[in-house]
């Protein structure tokens, strides 16, 4: 065993070391970056919240609800020193799956054993499920994708309150079952579909102990079974009521509001075809099996058209969907036929379903058409059956030779299962990666065309970004946040009148759409239409109180129209909603000196330091100051820091103020170079001659 131990920590492990330099990507981004709970001091506020960080008795939650997997992230923020670093998040995710895997394995060998599987000689079946485990490629969003923790820590839980409630039927302690109630509610805190451990468990119930029956009706012990049957029932009553408790507070969570998803998200529950949801969701189940069978096209996102609905018969997807219920039907008869093996196949068969059914829109619409990681748990079941499988088919082969090229057939489909699984992770690398590997899958989605264009953007490909961003509106006319990035890309190159077209169209989709409101105001006071802008920004507070950004650009309108008092008030509101906003700071410490409010100025400057100590604006900012209260050291200090933080970016105006510092310091030497260097950037700068000028007059005059 613990040679085998050893061997997964190898299989589950190797994949995923080329994505562990990589970077928080997808939706890692909304879950741990932006997310308040993970970096704040409250332990207490990712109990009140979603997973994404908003209130969860809010109409405009997701509704998922899953607090202990935010403080595994908070664990891993505290640990590494309040830093946000994605390679200690993701060697974690791997070293959770390597814990998985090995749980995994005492799973399978009690599961076989309470079935009495018989095992043949030359192949361990716990064993051989247990390495397809640990390489199957369905796992690569699960442990590449930091946010995919919650499926492996609800997994974990899952496995353990299994492991509980056998120790619970064999010992025939209350206690035992107790821990796997709490095990249970753990899971389901970690991920939703973690309470189906639950269901899992009432199956094999049922299945171990009509064995036990069947045995001790032959012996005629009827007392014994009386004793047993007993037993079992109040067992199982305790778990069907801690499921209904576990399910009411889970709605008592959500304010006993459902969650409210867009039809984007999953376009099928939102069909008003009958034929055309039950068809699509009956396809989409035959995309997640053979995702489970051949996992060769995974995707990150498979919303926005990447499945496009079953409308009539004539579809030929109709075809995959018959194969899928003939070839259950055929297992099925299999399982009612077969002897000595029923019992394993109904429970592998079973901890394959169960799982999934939180997600199969069954009960409720879920927020997604296909997601790979909720296939983590199901999986489990999927790799027994399989293992199971191929021991039944070895036993039949007579040859010495052919069962051990079978047993070599299957170590090799292992091998590359582990080959495809690494050659994924090293998507999962970067957001390029990940986003350019989405549209092999699925070109017809919107959303990647769509967040490819914001990697191009951030990479300064503004021609790509434009592209992809009008190929996403093409695929989905009412992509409403493409046309606000649209014309966010258009205002940069001052086109205006065409940013303004596209803006005014994703507010006729989405009128309390509080970003192209601002964006809007932007132009609009761009074009010298200040009241006009004012009504925009005051339009997209309406729908978004707490946006330090709108604040912010309202700042800088209320400075363009010289409402000076109104500017910095507009600027505090943005600095406090967001502490750390450097461009609210900025402008707030140069227009107190401006103004020569100098004494307010220096009450604000250790506020903005404290919350954003390396920022090279407000050192430059900082370093004005000073030198206006002839603090010459000081401002020299701040000036030369903020430089060097600039580096490349540093602009003339930074090497210009430098030299009048210099200037008036007297250091006329270091004023000459810092007003040449400003004009190595840019020759026509025009106070760095002015000043040189002067300086020249007055070297000349001190010889």
């Amino acid at each position: 065993m613990f040679y085998q131990h050893l061997i997964f920590v190898f299989l589950a492990g190797i994949p995923y070391f080329l994505s562990l330099d990589g970077e928080f990507v997808f939706d890692d981004t909304e879950a741990i970056l932006k997310n308040n709970d993970v970096t704040s001091v409250s332990w207490s506020e990712p109990f009140n919240h979603d997973f994404w960080g908003s209130q969860i008795d809010s109409s405009l939650s997701h509704k998922s609800y899953r607090p202990l997997t935010i403080l595994s992230f908070k664990l891993n923020y505290l640990i590494n020193r309040r830093q946000l670093s994605a390679f200690q998040f993701k060697i974690t995710n791997v070293v959770l799956h390597i814990l998985c895997c090995t749980l995994l394995l005492i799973i399978y060998k009690i599961i076989l054993n309470k079935c009495n599987f018989k095992h043949s000689s030359c192949m361990d079946v716990g064993f051989s499920a247990t390495l397809l485990f640990s390489t199957h490629p369905i796992h690569v969003e699960n442990v590449s994708g930091i946010v995919g923790r919650a499926d492996i820590l609800a997994a974990i839980s899952f496995f353990l309150s299994f492991l509980m409630y056998d120790k619970a039927m064999t010992g025939q302690c209350f206690g035992y079952l107790l821990i796997s109630l709490l095990f249970s509610g753990t899971s389901m805190l970690f991920k939703e579909n973690g309470i189906t451990v639950l269901g899992f468990c009432i199956v094999y119930e049922i299945i171990a102990k009509l064995k036990c029956i069947k045995r001790d009706l032959k012996t005629h012990n009827i007392n014994n079974i009386r004793k047993k049957y007993n037993t079992s029932i109040s067992r199982l009553f305790i778990v069907l009521c801690a499921i209904v408790i576990l399910l009411y507070l889970r709605w008592m969570v959500m304010a006993g509001v459902k969650p409210v998803f867009k039809s984007t998200d999953n376009p099928a529950a939102f069909a008003n075809n009958s034929f055309t949801r039950i068809a699509t969701h009956n396809y989409i189940y035959f995309i997640n099996t053979l995702l489970l069978v051949w996992p060769q096209w995974s995707c990150y996102d498979w919303s926005m058209g990447c499945i496009p609905l079953i409308q009539d018969c004539s579809d030929f997807r109709i075809l995959f969907i018959i194969s899928l219920y003939a070839a259950l039907c055929l297992f099925g008869v299999y399982i009612y036929k077969s002897r000595g093996h029923t019992r394993i196949l109904i429970l592998s068969t079973s901890l394959m379903i169960i799982p999934f059914l939180p997600a199969s829109n069954l009960f409720y619409p879920v927020g997604f058409v296909v997601a790979e990681r909720i296939l983590y748990i199901p999986s489990a079941g999927y790799c027994l059956l399989v293992a199971v499988g191929l021991q039944k088919i070895i036993v039949r082969l007579k040859s010495l030779v052919l069962r051990k090229l079978t047993l070599y057939l299957f170590y090799f489909v292992v091998l590359i299962y582990g080959l495809k699984s690494a050659q994924r992770s090293f998507e999962w690398q970067n957001e390029f990666k990940l986003f350019t590997s989405g549209l092999q899958v699925c070109p017809l989605n919107a959303k990647i065309h769509y967040n490819i264009a914001k990697v191009a953007d951030a990479k300064d490909n503004l021609t790509w970004a434009m592209e992809e961003y009008k190929e996403a509106i093409r695929l989905y006319p009412e992509y409403y946040q493409a046309m606000n990035n649209v014309a966010n890309l258009l205002k940069n190159h001052k086109q205006f009148g065409d940013a303004e077209s596209y803006l005014r169209k994703a507010l006729a989709l989405k009128p309390d759409f509080p970003a192209a409101w601002m964006n809007l105001g932007i132009i609009l006071a761009s074009t010298k239409r200040y009241k006009q802008s004012e009504m925009a920004y005051k339009n997209a507070l309406t729908y978004r109180k707490n946006y330090p950004d709108c604040y912010y650009n309202m700042g800088n309108l209320y400075l363009e129209i010289n409402k000076i008092d109104t500017a910095m008030e507009s600027w505090l509101n943005a600095i406090e909603l967001n502490p750390k906003h450097n461009s609210a700071w900025t402008n707030l410490l140069a227009m107190l000196d401006n103004n020569g409010e100098i004494d307010k100025a220096l009450q604000l400057i250790p506020k903005a330091l404290k919350e954003l100590p390396e920022s090279p604006s407000i050192k430059f900012a900082v370093a004005n100051i000073y030198g206006k209260m002839d603090k010459y050291e000081d401002a020299e200090d701040y000036f030369l820091r903020a430089i060097e933080i600039f580096g490349i970016n540093a602009k003339p105006i930074h090497f210009a103020n430098l030299g009048v510092l210099y200037h008036r310091w007297k250091k006329y030497d270091l004023a000459e170079t810092m007003y040449r260097k400003a004009l190595e950037i840019q020759p026509s700068f025009g106070s760095a001659l002015k000043n040189l000028d002067n300086l020249k007059r007055v070297k000349k005059r001190n010889k």
